[in-house]
């Protein structure tokens, strides 16, 4: 298996614990210090994504918040790319890294739902997947009225929506990853009454 991907052991190992140091990187939390905000954490949803560090009334920070988040799983497999460039190491270290922001070793492993960081991967490797996983968002969701039941289930099918396009394995991969954290970090909110 690590012949196939074409990497040692030793790479393998740090491509994982990369792309999850990475991921831990715990946006939310550092520009609500920065702009002497409320620990994420401990209000609102208590997630630390840029949709929670807005509400605690800071646009700026909220934006920053969103912008580190999508850009911290591509900086993960790029740091990465650069020591083993071998292709699996975009569904590795990308998978690693949306687990290290939903549940970061940096701040008690609460993070983020993980949307700002799937979409940035999705818009660097399968970009013409985002406005149809956009359109059955708004749909799926106008019938289920429950937005974490909804994102369940369009995750589920996200690896789907790749194979019209004939897209590398290696995303392929990469997508079937993301929705499975997706599934798993969304489940907390399965039965939650939003207001």
């Amino acid at each position: 298996m690590i012949a196939f991907l074409r990497l040692s052991i030793w790479g393998l190992l740090f491509t994982l614990i990369t792309g999850y140091l990475m991921g831990s990187i715990p946006s939310g939390i550092l520009f609500a210090r920065m702009f002497g905000l409320p620990d994420p954490r401990e209000h609102g949803s208590t997630h630390t994504g840029a949709t929670n560090v807005m509400r605690q009334g800071n646009l700026l920070a909220g934006l920053l918040t969103g912008l580190l988040d999508l850009i911290k799983g591509i900086l993960a497999i790029w740091l990465v790319q650069q020591i083993f460039p071998s292709p699996w190491v975009i569904p590795l270290a990308g998978a690693a890294a949306l687990i290290g922001h939903c549940w970061p070793i940096f701040a008690d492993f609460r993070g983020g739902m993980g949307i700002a960081t799937t979409a940035g991967l999705a818009l660097v490797y399968f970009p013409v997947v985002i406005p149809i996983f956009a359109i059955l968002y708004f749909a799926v969701n106008y019938l289920m009225r429950h937005q974490a039941r909804t994102i369940m289930v369009i995750a589920a099918f996200l690896p789907l929506m790749l194979i019209p396009f004939r897209y590398p394995p290696e995303k392929v991969v990469l997508a079937s990853g993301l929705a499975i954290v997706l599934v798993i970090r969304w489940a907390h909110d399965f039965y939650r009454i939003y207001d």
